[in-house]
């Protein structure tokens, strides 16, 4: 069989000619052109001598069959801009100067950048045609306050979602600390890099976290130091399975979006990343477990509890949570429930992940927001924003030592281009010591009574305020329809109209926050005075008549 089989490589002893003969008789008879296979074959074997003789041996001619690659500018219909940016020609010279001579250094006017931005920018989340021409055009900014491109002043009352910890300006060290780096080593390739800035970071940092959280990787934002944790939990247990709560957002990604258990998980179903197990938070949307918090974490905890059984608890990695819910409604959990949830874990073998990337780096008057449950210790802790005041992107992940002890001999199987960027971490470095410095974390805790005093004077002079929450600089309030305390609108629902009126006034009044559903959040830079915290609730005071007037009774 062998002796008689058609040889298909030219190095199994058939002449060029044998071979292409071969071919051509398997093809024909392949094609079922038996009949008249004359022409056929003629035309073949002339493209394959074509093919096996034109250019043989210069390089980059090694894949002979079919048409050989050529630049965009010698393909007709290829390039899809007129003219082509990368031919080599007169034509594509004058256009590169023409879009250099377009984008010269100047201020663009409001229209210009209003065009722009509608025409080719693109927004997170929501309908684009709607942000684009809603978006404030922010070009600077000064403390708490940002301006936009006609000079207007904003304070910004949630931290642009609780981001500038800092405010939105950089102070002289951290500007220094990023062109020194950036003089010196703008970028390393994470996997094979010891760099001292990284170095010097990561002994910062276990200094200042709790327990033997001492190890720590760098990823690019929140949402992937989430997925590294994930995968790392998975991996150091041999597990598959993690637990969410249900009022958490976790990031963008499939994964976090998957571990995420609020109404943007919806988009990913059904989810690209199969065993997240959600359960009920110990503050739901629609029903109580008790009258006090020790009969909250009691209850809420023998009902995971119960659900873990169900689930194989000897399958489970993780379970992964906010410290304290951010966007879900800025929820400090109950007394007890975090060292509940520590005892949980430990019995069975789970590791505990604290999300802290809204509320780490002192947004609630502590360090992390699980240092409110002195005696509690996660097994792994991600956090982004407060570590550099998002002046750069830049996430973390910080693991206990008997998981970094796991991964000197196995694969820790994460990693990313921008993971660990110098020039990033430079300006965490340089923040944190200025957060030390100043006591930034003592000060967001020392503001919470001028926050409590705001809050109670909405809930005391607003029919339409049906709650308010505070822990340091992170609060917020819920809005009602009616007496009976029926909340305004669910979260993932479009903007009621009278919430839309109201952040219009507080916009027009010369501040912003986020809103949405029912929820306001009143979160300012942890920087803040009590002169700036009286401002924002005064102006909340004024703007709140829109919801008092939309009242059913």
């Amino acid at each position: 069989l062998n002796r008689n089989r058609p040889r298909l490589f030219p190095n199994q002893n058939n002449s060029s000619s044998e071979h292409t003969n071969m071919m051509l008789s398997t093809a024909v008879r392949v094609a079922g052109r038996v009949a008249s296979p004359a022409p056929v074959a003629v035309a073949v074997r002339a493209k394959l001598h074509s093919s096996a003789t034109a250019g043989a041996g210069k390089v980059n001619d090694v894949y002979r069959p079919g048409v050989p690659m050529r630049p965009c500018s010698e393909t007709p219909g290829f390039c899809s801009r007129t003219p082509c940016i990368c031919a080599d020609n007169a034509e594509s010279k004058a256009h590169i100067k023409k879009v250099l001579a377009d984008h010269a250094e100047r201020e663009w006017s409001p229209e210009e950048v209003q065009a722009n931005t509608e025409k080719h920018a693109m927004y997170t989340w929501g309908m684009q045609g709607a942000m684009s021409k809603s978006a404030i055009q922010m070009s600077r900014a000064d403390g708490v306050y940002f301006i936009d491109t006609k000079g207007k002043r904003y304070l910004d009352f949630s931290s642009q979602a609780m981001c500038v910890n800092m405010g939105h300006s950089a102070s002289q060290s951290v500007i220094d600390a990023v062109v020194k780096q950036m003089q010196e080593l703008p970028y390393a390739y994470p996997g094979i890099s010891a760099v001292p800035i990284r170095a010097k970071l990561c002994k910062l940092l276990s200094d200042i976290c709790p327990g033997d959280i001492d190890h720590f990787m760098f990823p690019s934002s929140g949402a992937e130091a989430n997925e590294a944790a994930m995968r790392m939990a998975r991996l150091y247990t041999g597990r598959n399975k993690i637990f969410s709560r249900y009022r958490s957002y976790h990031g963008g990604t499939n994964a976090t979006l998957a571990l995420t258990g609020e109404f943007r998980r919806w988009g990913v179903e059904p989810s690209s990343m199969p065993n997240v197990v959600h359960f009920f938070d110990p503050y739901p949307y629609s029903f109580r477990w008790g009258e006090t918090e020790e009969e909250i974490t009691e209850r809420n905890l023998a009902a995971l509890h119960e659900q873990l059984k169900y689930e194989n608890p000897k399958d489970v990695a993780a379970i992964h949570i906010e410290s304290i819910t951010g966007t879900n409604g800025v929820l400090k959990p109950p007394k007890g429930y975090l060292e509940g949830l520590r005892r949980i874990c430990d019995e069975h073998g789970i590791l505990l992940v604290c999300d802290e990337v809204m509320a780490g780096f002192g947004r609630s008057g502590r360090f992390f927001g699980f240092c409110h449950s002195p005696t509690v210790v996660p097994d792994i802790v991600t956090f982004a924003k407060g570590i550099n005041g998002a002046m750069i992107p830049m996430g973390g992940v910080g693991v206990r030592s008997k998981i970094h002890e796991h991964f000197k001999t196995a694969p820790v199987g994460y990693g990313s281009t921008y993971n660990g960027h110098p020039v990033a971490l430079a300006s965490a470095y340089a923040i944190i010591k200025e957060m030390l410095e100043r006591d930034i974390v003592g000060h967001a805790a020392r503001m919470e009574v001028h926050m409590r005093d705001g809050l109670q004077m909405l809930q005391d002079k607003h029919p339409s305020v049906r709650q308010t929450r505070v822990t340091g600089l992170f609060g917020g309030f819920d809005l009602q329809k009616n007496r009976r305390g029926d909340f305004l609108a669910e979260v993932h629902e479009p903007m009621h109209p009278a919430l839309a009126k109201f952040k219009q006034a507080t916009l027009d009044a010369g501040m912003f926050t986020m809103m949405r559903g029912h929820q306001v959040f009143t979160c300012p830079p942890l920087i803040s005075s009590p002169a700036e915290i009286a401002e924002g609730f005064d102006i909340l005071d004024r703007c709140l008549h829109h919801i008092d007037e939309a009242m059913e009774d």
